[in-house]
Formats: C-alpha cells, structure tokens, sequence
C-alpha cells in the first residue's frame, strides 16, 4: 500500500474517516473534474498510535490497515458514483502524519494537497496541528477546508495584498483559477497609518488590479479600514471573506506580514480551526515572481 508513484496531475486529500476530510474530499474532487486533475486519497497510520492500542503487534497492523483500506474504497466509490469519469485511488501509510503527507506529495510530485482543518471524530491522528504543519513544509498549495462549500464553484476569491514581493505571486494563482470559472477577485489591503506606506500599498493593490484586468478577470478593491477591520490582515480577511461570501482566500505560507503570526505561529491550531465557511488556499513562495504562465491544473 506505501508504493508511490509520480504523478503531476494528482491533488493529495488526507483521509482520517472525519467530515472535515470527507468535506475535503468532495471539495477536491468537484475542482479535479474541472481541471483535469486525479485523486488520490492517503490515510496515514502512526506507529506509536497502533503500538500503544494494539501492543504493537504486526498482525493487529494489518487489521487495522485492511479496515482502513475497506473505508477508503467506500470512499472511493462514493466519489466516482458522483464522477465516473475521474481518476481515484488511495494509499494506506504509516509515518508521522504531517511528514507522511509531505513526503508523498514530494515523491509523487504532485499538483496539490486538499485538506481539512478539525480533528478526527474519534481517532484524534490527522488534521488540526497537521493542517498548519502541512502548510508550512510543503512545497505545493494546500488548500484548507472545514465546512463543505455549497457552490463546488470559486466565484469570489480574496487576495490580501501588502508590500512583501511574495504576497503578488498569488495573482498568477487568482488569474489561473479566475479564468477556469470566470470569478470576481477582490483585491483587499489594509489601510496604513503612515501616508508613504499608505501610497505605496494602494499602488500596488492598483498594479494587481489592472494585471487582474488585462487577462480578462473581473477586480474590485477594498481597503480594511480600522473601524471596522480592527484586527491584523489574517482575522480581517477571513471577517471580509464571510461578508462577502467568498468561495477561497488567497495566501502565501511564508513572508507575508500579518499571515506567518496568525497561521504559523503559537497559536496555530485555533486559528486553523477558525476557518469555518471559507476555504483557504496557502500558496508556497517561489523564487521566479508572479507572472501567469497559463499552467494546467491547480499547480
């Protein structure tokens, strides 16, 4: 069940057996038939979790593996009864569940990884901490599920923008998607106390736009101002995000001021969980800038 072999198109969904991961999964998969991605599912066994119930007897492994792998072929043939033309498959691993899944998406190479955001419903191993340790080592986008989205469509996406030369790679990212499903951008920033900074942050928000524009995808912007964003850019984002109904917000995972604190730092796991209705997709830095370069599936 660990044999892992390369595949570009795949979007990676762990699965502990828990809504927010069948949430996932649904997710990743109305997004997979449209560009043209695969799934494949990965539920991850820990060691130390199958020694302390089980005495860490090999056999008691493979039970437990082989009820694991019956799940996922549950789940696997709910998927395809939705979409019969879509390529499912899964693998059953063991590993430190964060690194297990960084692993696989790098030896695979994979597109993306689609997640959910809770614990499991009894079996406390995946999600939560591991979504925000996801995020922060893989080198491929993560996007972050809790709630099932409704629409199974991107129609209003959210891109934050401050002056870290990171934040405008994700207007490629905007673009690609936008266009895949003719959607609204809404450019936001916060509103800087300083006039220099201030001027200089709506200069950029403005250069994003007319970039948005001039590959056919609709923008609109909208400053957080403090009165009723009081909060650092990552709450005021997901705040907007809900008031305007958005379908996914738009972040980098490194560098960008404001979102490394409220994603990564010590307080991680709640505000993890605090993405309820929103999916978020965490974008890995890259070294070559931001241009659109017209890539197929999400990566």
């Amino acid at each position: 069940m660990n044999t892992i072999i390369p595949n570009n198109r795949a979007i990676i969904v762990p699965i502990d057996f828990s809504t927010t991961s069948h949430n996932a999964l649904m997710h990743a998969a109305d997004h997979a038939i449209i560009f043209g991605n695969d799934i494949v599912m990965v539920h991850i066994v820990e060691d130390n979790y199958l020694s302390g119930l089980f005495g860490g007897g090999s056999s008691r492994n493979e039970l437990i593996k082989a009820g694991a792998e019956l799940k996922m072929n549950e789940l696997k043939n709910e998927v395809l009864a939705k979409y019969p033309n879509l390529k499912v498959t899964f693998l059953i691993y063991e590993g430190k569940v964060y690194k297990a899944i960084v692993e696989i998406s790098e030896r695979m190479a994979c597109d993306s990884i689609i997640m959910g955001t809770k614990g499991a419903e009894g079996i406390d191993q995946i999600i939560g901490s591991t979504a925000s340790r996801v995020m922060s080592y893989a080198n491929v986008p993560v996007i972050i599920v809790n709630e099932f989205p409704k629409k199974g469509r991107y129609e209003k996406l959210v891109l934050p923008i401050d002056l870290t030369k990171e934040s405008k790679q994700k207007v490629s990212w905007a673009i690609h998607i936008a266009k895949k499903y003719n959607s609204e951008v809404h450019i936001i920033s916060e509103v800087e106390d300083d006039e220099f900074l201030h001027n200089k942050i709506r200069a950029t928000i403005y250069q994003v736009k007319n970039i948005l524009e001039q590959n056919g995808v609709k923008a609109v912007i909208f400053e957080l101002d403090e009165e009723r964003f009081p909060g650092h850019l990552g709450v005021d984002t997901l705040k907007y995000a809900d008031e305007i109904q958005a379908d996914l917000i738009l972040i980098m995972t490194h560098q960008e001021k404001g979102f490394t604190e409220f994603i990564f730092g010590s307080e991680a796991q709640q505000i993890v969980n605090r993405v309820s209705k929103v999916p978020v997709m965490c974008i890995h830095p890259k070294e070559s800038g931001f241009i659109y370069s017209g890539t197929e599936g999400f990566y």
